[in-house]
């Protein structure tokens, strides 16, 4: 697991390939932001999708699956493939769970693999094993891959947010609801940042802005919550001080796009 709190944004990233998907949700899909627009599979056999991604390459996270913590996912990394098959890999996480410890309704599956060290290659293989999959199928919202960055961690006194769209309109002895799913966000302190680590995050958040998500686990390395607190959304406050020389206190605000 990645033992420390970190940000990620997706370097550029696209569909090559499938093995099998429905038209109505293909595989261009994940490289969409859109989270309600899926990648669907066709059955549960055979099942891979190939992304291309010539950045460097050092966490990669599926999101939003239906993979349960018995499912597996295999990456593999190359120069080329042929069909759909990576030649010569440079890569290979060989078979991962798709997530380990606690995860409940309606949080859905957020696969984050930490590939050790930045990896450059142009062809990336994701092969999803599901078997008895009760939806019949695979399905993802968005591959995110990339180099991250790190913090050295969160002050006591973070809060966890859940944010909801719906709208009620109430009137003598009635109510109407127009219903939304609920959407988790995250606003934290990250204290005590030293020049260095300031000045490597305060350039992404230059590159980030409001415009682009992020992916945020402030406890990637904690199983009973990771599935949880984890969110893929936008920055919608940020923050800087410096209390003192060299000290540098964030305060980072990201509201998820779905649970």
């Amino acid at each position: 697991m990645i033992q420390n709190p970190f940000f990620l944004a997706s370097a550029p990233v696209t569909f090559e390939t499938t093995s099998f998907e429905i038209a109505a949700s293909p595989g261009r899909n994940l490289a969409n932001d859109n989270m309600d627009m899926e990648w669907k599979s066709v059955g549960l056999t055979g099942i891979y999708v190939v992304m291309r991604c010539s950045a460097p390459v050092d966490t990669i996270a599926i999101l939003h699956s239906n993979l349960r913590a018995t499912d597996t996912v295999r990456i593999r990394a190359g120069a080329v493939h042929t069909n759909g098959e990576i030649v010569s890999p440079v890569y290979d996480s060989g078979l991962v769970p798709a997530y380990e410890g606690l995860k409940f309704d309606p949080y859905t599956t957020k696969t984050i693999v930490d590939l050790g060290a930045p990896v450059q290659s142009l062809f990336w293989r994701f092969d999803f094993v599901s078997p008895g999959n009760p939806d019949g199928q695979v399905k993802a919202a968005r591959i995110v891959m990339g180099e991250r960055v790190e913090v050295s961690g969160i002050n006591f006194g973070w809060e966890k947010l859940m944010l909801n769209d719906s709208q009620i309109v109430t009137g003598p002895n009635y109510e109407d609801v127009d219903e939304y799913p609920s959407r988790p966000g995250v606003k934290a302190k990250l204290g005590r940042m030293d020049e260095d680590a300031f000045n490597r995050f305060d350039a992404f958040m230059m590159q980030v802005g409001s415009a682009k998500p992020v992916l945020f686990a402030p406890e990637p390395y904690n199983p009973d919550t990771v599935q949880h607190w984890t969110v893929y959304g936008r920055m919608k406050a940020w923050k800087f001080q410096n209390p003192y020389h060299d000290w540098w206190d964030i305060e980072p605000e990201v509201h998820g796009l779905r649970a």
